[in-house]
């Protein structure tokens, strides 16, 4: 029954898992963990997974207690039910701190401890940055193609907690930063000095995204990437390359390749995700490519069928955060095609923004819909004053922010320049802040940006309409040009 338990799970037919592994409990003795303790343990671990991976919840938390209160098992051994948990905890329950503090207990009980927070942990991930960045470009190329693959169960064991570690640090906000951070640096630095892990290739491109915070640095940046995809092909498993895939389009290759070509890896990030029962970036993978549609301009309603059959997949998956994301452009949709009551809330078929319970990564999703709406029905002094909070502005930066974010400023920027026309007394206030957002996509288009052509030669034509209402020759060419231009 374990190996045929295996195989289902490897095959990701958890149904069938789910069964052999029960049918396997409970052909055990009474005393199973005194007779046979590794039978045991790998039988709960697979139902625990199992049962997580299929949203029974209630019956995973049974075969976790069981197994945790095992106290002749080692933590090495329990570590599948701990991620079980943890999943549980972070993904479902959306408790990323909790899980962040549990995560740290288990490390360390390994022997990888962390150090606390504050201004001490802010210093050491700041240094870690910058050691590791250097410790990466000044390992030779073949050196990273010829890495040994790791099969030490420790090692192998601590390099998955500790990229479950940098997503839910990540999530959680401003406070576990530091945590992000050096959970990526030292999954890159026992890269250099071990070898290949399965989540080796996402910690190279999560480097490359804090290239991107930290130093703003977009050729570092996308060389991690690169490197970070071939690196997930020498992988024997593909474990991990879900999250690479995530990474690497949502957060790195914006600025340098177009986004249209985005759609057919992030579909192949979320196949991989559900083969490996790594749903929860399976869906993330889902999300992405949907938005990646509606900028790349496919029609609206091609792209609202595609919603309908995506979130149906995370409802049943019970992956509600990227449910509640993917719904809001959903509503966004209905509204765009008239199929809704609204124009500007987010209030109809998909969704109700009124019973929204918000995460940051949610509400970043929220601003950018309602920004897009704003701008597209008219509504400008809403869009210019949309309120950006705290948690928002880690997913919205230009760099190092999701794909979307130029979409957010693109529209953010039409909303000001329509105040600065309807408002003579805040013009120069208004024409200020649009001003700041396009010589960031004009510093963007310089550094080869395929994606913001069309974004700076509509912006200069909104400049050129404020500034020369005299020649509006020259103003309607532009005018012209940036209708062209997008429409490519």
């Amino acid at each position: 029954n374990l190996m045929a338990a295996e195989k289902a799970r490897d095959i990701s037919a958890f149904d069938k898992c789910s069964d052999y592994a029960l049918k396997g409990i409970s052909m055990l003795p009474s005393d199973k963990w005194e007779s046979h303790p590794d039978l045991a343990v790998k039988l709960y671990s697979l139902a625990a997974e199992t049962e997580g991976f299929l949203g029974r919840h209630s019956q995973m938390e049974i075969y976790c207690r069981e197994v945790l209160a095992q106290k002749s098992i080692s933590t090495l051994q329990k570590k599948d039910v701990y991620l079980a948990k943890l999943d549980r905890m972070a993904n479902a329950a959306l408790r990323y701190d909790d899980a962040c503090r549990l995560c740290l207990t288990v490390l360390k009980e390994l022997g990888c401890g962390f150090p606390r927070g504050g201004v001490m942990g802010l210093m050491k991930a700041v240094v870690s940055v910058h050691m590791t960045v250097k410790m990466v470009k000044q390992t030779p190329t073949e050196v990273l193609d010829s890495l040994p693959v790791v099969t030490d169960p420790s090692k192998l064991a601590i390099m998955t907690l500790l990229s479950r570690l940098g997503d839910w640090s990540y999530l959680a906000g401003e406070k576990f930063a530091y945590l992000a951070v050096l959970a990526v640096t030292n999954m890159v630095q026992k890269t250099l000095s071990n070898g290949l892990f399965d989540w080796s290739a996402k910690s190279l491109a999560a480097l490359g995204y804090l290239s991107l915070v930290a130093f703003s640095d977009i050729d570092t940046a996308h060389y991690f990437g690169e490197r970070a995809l071939q690196m997930q092909e020498r992988c024997e498993s593909e474990a991990g390359k879900a999250r690479t895939i995530y990474i690497v389009h949502t957060f790195l290759f914006q600025h340098v390749k177009p986004m249209q070509s985005f759609s057919k890896p992030l579909i192949e990030g979320y196949q991989s995700g559900m083969r490996t029962g790594d749903k929860d970036f399976a869906m993330w993978c889902l999300f992405f490519n949907i938005v990646t549609l509606y900028m790349g301009g496919k029609p609206l309603k091609f792209i609202e069928e595609q919603c309908q059959a995506s979130i149906s997949q995370m409802d049943e998956l019970k992956e509600e955060e990227q449910a509640s994301c993917l719904r809001m452009f959903w509503q966004l949709f209905f509204n765009l095609m008239g199929s809704s009551n609204s124009t500007i809330e987010l209030c109809g078929e998909a969704i109700n923004e009124q019973e929204v319970v918000f995460t940051d990564a949610s509400h970043a999703a929220f601003v950018v819909v309602k920004i897009i709406a704003s701008s597209l029905s008219g509504r400008y002094e809403l869009g210019a004053h949309l309120n950006i909070e705290k948690g928002d502005k880690q997913y919205l930066m230009i760099k190092g922010g999701i794909n979307p974010a130029f979409m957010f400023w693109f529209h953010r920027s039409l909303c000001l320049y329509a105040m600065a026309r309807k408002n003579k007394k805040k013009r120069r206030h208004y024409m200020a802040q649009a001003k700041l957002i396009r010589k960031e996509f004009t510093k963007s288009l310089k550094n080869k940006n395929p994606n913001v052509l069309h974004y700076v030669i509509l912006l200069k034509a909104e400049q050129a309409a404020l500034k020369r209402k005299r020649d509006q020759e020259n103003v309607r060419k532009l005018y012209n040009d940036a209708i062209t231009t997008a429409a490519r």
